[in-house]
């Protein structure tokens, strides 16, 4: 079991849904409470890939590689 899901999946995921509410909201009556809640819905989808597109990630285990190294390091200096 991966300890995170990553930035890629998770944007691979958003734009899934994206598209699958898109296609149901193409059904749909605009002006009707349902074409207006999924376009709610929609424009948070949007609004959450946007903020991972500006974002970057890291991998939890090069994070913990890099804190095993610094910790090396400083045991050397110590000793």
């Amino acid at each position: 079991m991966p300890w995170a899901i990553s930035r890629d999946e998770r944007l691979a995921r958003l734009r899934q849904t994206l598209a699958e509410k898109g296609a149901v909201q193409n059904t749909l009556v605009p002006g009707t409470p349902a074409h207006t809640g999924l376009q709610h819905e929609i424009d948070a989808i949007w609004a959450e890939i946007k903020v991972l597109e500006g974002s970057w990630s890291l991998n939890p285990k090069a994070v913990l590689i890099g804190l095993l190294v610094i910790i090396a390091i400083l045991w050397r200096l110590a000793t």
